[in-house]
């Protein structure tokens, strides 16, 4: 497998996007802080895989690590795009509860993946105002090694992760792709939408 060297601009475009949700802040994360919050990250799903639980448990608790580690807020505002400014105060809490959950479930099942498995990561770098990627392997038995990378930064107040970059493909970018066509199939309705959200 050959990780990327360069910034490729539809990779990050996603993710710059999201700071212009964001008030400026000065940065002070540093590659032990984003490598520290990605071992953890990577601890935690290992932890629950090889738990025995049955799938629903497990997908409980790949939410946690979802609601502690990564900026829910901020991903789900992202991804929800211009109807955000338009929603309630009521529905945009509704929505970021049902986003989170749904999230959980979606990339939780991929975790389910990665019994036998492992992932290293490979190196950190600076990324400027989108943060630090941490760019790591996976390697599952059966399979070819893949890449998996992580942007992380601090603008939440602490370290968490704001998209993950799976071979190229933006979690960011597909799931704005998929919000806006579930919203687009209730005709715009966003109480309809958040309650199809809460378990899809």
């Amino acid at each position: 497998m050959r990780l990327n060297n360069r910034f490729d601009r539809r990779r990050f475009m996603g993710t710059a996007a999201v700071f212009a949700l964001l008030p400026f802040k000065a940065l002070a994360l540093t590659v032990k802080q984003s490598e520290d919050l990605v071992k953890k990250v990577i601890a935690d799903v290992q932890r629950i895989i090889n738990s025995g639980k049955p799938l629903n448990a497990m997908l409980v608790d790949f939410q946690a690590i979802f609601r502690d580690y990564g900026d829910v807020p901020t991903i789900a505002r992202y991804c929800l795009g211009a109807p955000w400014r338009t929603a309630s105060a009521a529905q945009q809490r509704a929505y970021i509860a049902a986003f989170e959950g749904y999230i959980s479930r979606k990339y939780g099942r991929q975790f389910k993946k990665f019994e036998g498995g492992k992932i290293k990561i490979v190196r950190t770098r600076d990324a400027g105002k989108l943060g630090m990627l941490v760019e790591t392997t996976v390697t599952v038995p059966g399979t070819s090694p893949y890449s998996v990378e992580w942007n992380v930064n601090d603008r939440s107040g602490k370290p968490k992760f704001i998209n993950l970059i799976v071979e190229g493909v933006s979690m960011l970018a597909t799931e704005r792709t998929e919000m806006g066509a579930m919203l687009e199939s209730f005709q715009g309705n966003m109480d309809k939408f958040i309650a199809h959200l809460k378990t899809a």
